[in-house]
């Protein structure tokens, strides 16, 4: 059995539609979840490296930093210095976020050899992703409404 040119049309804009409803609407809930990241990077000498881990409170970040010496600064999402030093030329530090939002860890390499950052963080999509998501969602029902007036032609 063949359909009709027009019934293969309904059928294609409406699973299409649906289907951008269906992952718009899991990645918006992905993004809202931190999710642990590595940190594997180095620094050349006279460079900064600035990491922002976007951290639900209770969420970890663990950081390692090798090499040459180094300024560090880790701030939470107001600004407040949480851990600093200056002319390091090894840190250790793992901290867990007390407030949610974006924390920043600055590194700058004062040193004459590469820096070598490694460890992790948990850290979520930022609103301008989630923005991404909900364009996804209202072309899936765009896409959607196109099919439903197919088929009441």
């Amino acid at each position: 059995m063949t359909l009709p040119r027009r019934k293969k049309a309904f059928y294609a804009l409406l699973f299409g539609g649906l289907a951008f409803v269906l992952i718009g609407t899991i990645s918006a809930f992905y993004n809202a979840i931190p999710v642990e990241v590595s940190i594997d990077n180095t620094v050349p000498s006279g460079k900064i490296d600035i990491l922002t881990p976007n951290m639900n409170a209770g969420n970890t970040a663990n950081i390692t930093i090798a090499g040459s010496t180094f300024n560090i600064a880790i701030a939470d999402p107001d600004k407040k210095i949480i851990k600093s030093g200056n002319d390091i030329t090894d840190f250790h530090y793992t901290f867990v976020a007390q407030k949610d939002g974006e924390h920043t860890i600055t590194v700058r390499n004062t040193g004459n050899s590469q820096l070598f950052i490694e460890g992790s963080a948990y850290t979520k999509g930022n609103p301008i992703a989630f923005s991404g998501q909900m364009m996804l969602i209202v072309t899936g029902i765009i896409v959607t409404g196109l099919s439903l007036r197919l088929r009441n032609r």
